[in-house]
């Protein structure tokens, strides 16, 4: 038998079960399971350490999986029909690909390297500054 809750197996003899007005019977591995199901009024779905949560997640990420795979389909098809259209397809088409795959990552590294430069610039300035107040100080 398996708690409603989270989806324990429960061992012989151990457990509670809850029968409701209506005649449905939950079965609950420990209070814990109880209490966030009766008194919490939680659905295991949004709970994540309830087997249910789990399986929806796996779901989830075969999904999004997914999807990346049909973005990638789409680049390359189009990169595809631009090789067609010019002379040297094979060699091109590499050329694109990589392309298309830098202009998707390569922004993220750009955009970290320019903040890196600022915060750098910054400390150097900062740096220059003290030095000189502390010449001025000296003299």
């Amino acid at each position: 038998m398996n708690c409603s809750f989270c989806g324990k197996e429960i061992e012989p003899g151990t457990g509670s079960m809850f029968v409701t007005r209506k005649g449905k019977m939950f079965y609950f591995c420990a209070s814990k399971c109880k209490k966030n199901l009766l008194k919490l009024k939680r659905k295991p779905r949004t709970i994540r350490w309830t087997n249910e949560y789990m399986k929806e997640k796996e779901i989830r990420i075969k999904a999004m999986s997914r999807e990346k795979k049909k973005v990638k389909k789409r680049i390359e098809k189009k990169s595809k029909t631009k090789v067609s259209k010019k002379k040297g397809g094979a060699k091109e088409l590499k050329k694109t690909k990589g392309k298309r795959l830098e202009k998707l990552g390569g922004k993220l590294l750009r955009k970290r390297k320019r903040k890196q430069r600022k915060r750098r610039q910054d400390e150097n300035s900062n740096y220059n500054k003290t030095q000189r107040s502390r010449k001025r100080d000296n003299w």
